[in-house]
């Protein structure tokens, strides 16, 4: 059977909104003190974690020597993403943080 096509356009549903307040300010900054200290704390690591596998060299076979740097290369890159997570959440907490003071009607009375 032929599907017959017709002349309505079918209704557009705009994105998910939800009516949920945006936090408060106080609420916002805290965790991106949270956040952010936790990406330095991040990078401080992958860069005793870069540094103590630049001056420990791997040695052994060949297979050896493959294996451990993918762990190396593992460790190294897990650790950097980690850091770079935490900061993008704390800057986005940030700008939440201004968007909620700079429109008050759209976020909470009193912090949760």
């Amino acid at each position: 059977m032929a599907r017959i096509m017709s002349d309505e356009t079918p209704e557009i549903k705009p994105a998910i909104q939800t009516d949920e307040p945006l936090p408060s300010p106080l609420r916002c900054w805290t965790g991106t003190a949270v956040a952010g200290s936790m990406a330095i704390a991040a990078y401080f690591a992958t860069q005793k974690i870069a540094f103590a596998f630049a001056n420990h060299p791997a040695t052994g076979n060949n297979l050896a020597l493959r294996i451990s740097i993918t762990v190396r290369t593992l460790l190294i890159g897990i650790s950097a993403l980690a850091t770079g997570m935490f900061l993008i959440i704390s800057v986005s907490l940030f700008l939440l943080g201004i968007k909620s003071l700079l429109n008050p009607q759209e976020s909470t009375s009193t912090p949760d």
